[in-house]
């Protein structure tokens, strides 16, 4: 009892009730610890009997504590609703009434309570939580109780009457949500060694721990549940995507609504997989990897709020419709900025439609309403379609398979002249130093894509400036290498240049020349390999289809060039320079002029750089080209760089040259 009476004193003791914020939290607290009472009350008592001591105790001692708080409230209107219905509840716990009953006098006190106070009772996390973030702290705080795996068996479980709680028990907590979770980590559960984490960790904290916890009782895959729902329900990811939409909802819930949305049965081998995955799409992980499908939730939250509004107009309650729309475009506004970037037109249609429904809803003209809200709806969605085709799969896959071709073409060419040369030149005893340039080469172009995933996963909060910033640097790149493969697609150009990189390196004293020639090759071709897939996997916008493209591309590259290494090494293969050179300079180039304009779209999203439309200009994503003038200017200087470099290698250089000899 001394422990229970310390930890409601923690509770509500030292809350300052005479602060508004204070107010707020004790409402809260309120509202939270009759939930969980009853919660605790339904698995104590059956049927007018007590079935579970323990249980029934917790829930009595619970509302015990809360009447008192209740009393404490200095809002009178407040207080009023919060003491009458703790006392109902006290009574109809006292008097073992029908969990039923309570439990609806439980949601009728809380719709009443949240109407006075004029604030949500549940408070929903502003940001996706992270399951990596619920797993650490899982580690740190409660592993030593509940067990690495939640078998209720961690190092002091032996020590602790009572033994922690199972939370691998899937019978057991299959009806206990995140949101149940994330009220017993604030709250702490009475009559146990569990305490209130409200002082120890953050908001944010608790949602990713309560979202980790509750999938510890999951058997299902999460990976075959993804694609599950992605074959077999289209908005299934789309309406699992918020914690909100989730965290209330129990496995057997879930399960009914997945059943509803795929058409299978709830005993299907695949819910259980289904089920896992749904239950934590809304991490940052999965939710911050598909910015796609954010980007279809935020419109779908505006579509619903717009919808909402019609309805209230036609009820006859405009003041609650305009207020509505209102909010509706708040939530829009999250990524008006990705529209304006990739569509100004598409987003002013949007802003102008929303003057519209405001409009039609002070008519009250209930034909005129519908036909706003049908068009505005129609613009929102729109712009779904615009965003995705900024990460077509198919584009993405032919980007990346002529990345990777190429650059490894390039490397191939390179290793196998420097490997040529040194056959000429009578020291064919130190391919072996090109061999271990080679390696280097390639751990080092690893270790640099390890630190570029460690950078993009780390930095979320800039996400679009550092993409931005990517693509810009590797457009730069690309048309430097282009240049370059230009200046060289004279075959007589070729040889001289690997002459004057062997010639340097067998006139060094030092073996380590020649390593560092083959190093240096070879790892220019893998930093600038890097530096493209992480501009190419930006432009996927975490869409799956763009990701798989790229992947994809890759892995098809790489197999290609297995083939033409073997090809050279056994039949002695020759490839012809100057169609290679100049066919891939080109679509370099074409790639470059790409990157530039997505580079900027990207910058303008993250607010870096300024928008300013320009209707005459078409969207054409693949290429990069959007009807701002920031996209269009950088792009139009791209295109003069080009036609200097041409001119240059073309006409100017061969004309100096000459000249210079005569």
């Amino acid at each position: 009892m001394r422990r229970r009476f310390l930890f409601f004193f923690l509770v509500f003791g030292l809350l300052p009730v005479s602060d508004l914020a204070g107010q707020e939290a004790v409402v809260r607290r309120i509202a939270a610890v009759s939930t969980i009472a009853i919660d605790e009350y339904s698995l104590g008592v059956f049927n007018g009997a007590v079935v579970n001591q323990d249980e029934y105790d917790e829930a009595s001692l619970f509302l015990a504590e809360v009447s008192g708080a209740a009393r404490g409230l200095e809002n009178e209107d407040i207080r009023r609703i919060a003491v009458a219905y703790v006392d109902s509840l006290s009574n109809g716990v006292t008097g073992l009434s029908d969990a039923t009953v309570l439990s609806q006098m439980l949601d009728r006190f809380r719709s009443e309570l949240e109407s006075v106070a004029g604030f949500a009772l549940d408070q929903f996390p502003d940001a996706a939580p992270s399951i990596r973030a619920g797993e650490t702290l899982y580690a740190e705080q409660c592993a030593e109780c509940h067990g690495v795996l939640g078998g209720g068996d961690g190092p002091q479980a032996e020590f602790l009457d009572p033994a922690p709680a199972n939370l691998a028990d899937f019978t057991a907590l299959s009806s206990t949500t995140p949101l149940d979770f994330y009220r017993f980590i604030a709250v702490g559960v009475a009559g146990t060694a569990m305490p209130s984490f409200e002082d120890v960790l953050t908001d944010e904290q608790r949602w990713a721990l309560a979202l980790y916890s509750a999938t510890l009782r999951s058997s299902g895959s999460t990976n075959d549940g993804r694609e599950f729902l992605r074959e077999s329900c289209e908005n299934c990811e789309v309406e699992f995507s918020g914690i909100e939409a989730t965290a209330g909802l129990s496995d057997d819930s879930l399960a009914s609504i997945i059943a509803a949305r795929t058409g299978i049965s709830v005993a299907d081998e695949r819910m259980p997989d289904a089920v896992a995955y749904a239950r934590i799409a809304a991490s940052v992980e999965e939710l911050g990897a598909d910015r796609l499908m954010a980007f279809q939730r935020v419109i779908g939250r505006t579509v619903a709020g717009v919808t909402d509004a019609a309805n209230l107009a036609v009820s006859g309650d405009v003041d609650a419709a305009s207020q509505k729309v209102f909010d509706s475009y708040l939530v829009f506004e999250e990524v008006e900025s990705t529209v304006r970037a990739v569509a100004p037109a598409a987003a002013t249609d949007i802003e102008a439609g929303f003057a519209d429904l405001r409009a039609a809803l002070v008519s009250g003209d209930p034909e005129l309403i519908s036909s706003r809200l049908s068009e505005l709806e129609v613009s929102l969605g729109n712009t779904v379609g615009v965003v995705a085709s900024t990460s077509d799969g198919r584009v993405l896959f032919g980007k990346s398979l002529l990345i990777i071709l190429r650059e490894g073409m390039e490397a191939i060419l390179i290793i196998g002249a420097l490997m040529a040369f040194l056959v000429k030149a009578g020291a064919e005893e130190r391919k072996k130093d090109i061999g271990w340039g080679v390696g280097a080469a390639v751990f080092a172009s690893l270790g640099t894509a390890f630190l570029f995933a460690t950078v993009f996963s780390r930095a979320l909060e800039s996400q679009e400036l550092i993409e931005g910033l990517t693509m810009l640097v590797a457009a730069a790149v690309l048309f430097w290498v282009s240049y370059w493969l230009v200046s060289k697609i004279e075959m007589k150009r070729w040889q001289a240049f690997v002459r004057n990189q062997m010639g340097r390196a067998l006139g060094s004293t030092s073996r380590l020349a020649l390593v560092f020639v083959a190093f240096l090759a070879v790892y220019r071709e893998g930093f600038e390999t890097v530096l493209f897939y992480a501009a190419l996997y930006s432009s996927a916008e975490g869409s799956s289809a763009g990701l798989v493209g790229v992947t994809t591309g890759m892995l098809v590259g790489f197999a290609l060039l297995a083939v033409i290494y073997a090809a050279i090494q056994k039949f002695g293969v020759k490839i012809p320079l100057k169609p290679f050179f100049g066919a891939t300079s080109a679509l370099l180039y074409l790639m470059a002029f790409s990157f530039v304009g997505q580079g900027i779209a990207e910058l303008q999203a993250s607010g870096s750089v300024a928008i300013t439309p320009l209707s005459w200009v078409p969207t054409v994503p693949m290429l990069g080209i959007f009807p701002t003038m920031q996209t269009i200017t950088f792009q139009s200087l791209m295109a003069l760089a080009v036609l200097l470099a041409l001119a240059w290698v073309f006409w100017l250089s061969p004309r100096y040259a000459a000249e210079s000899a005569s």
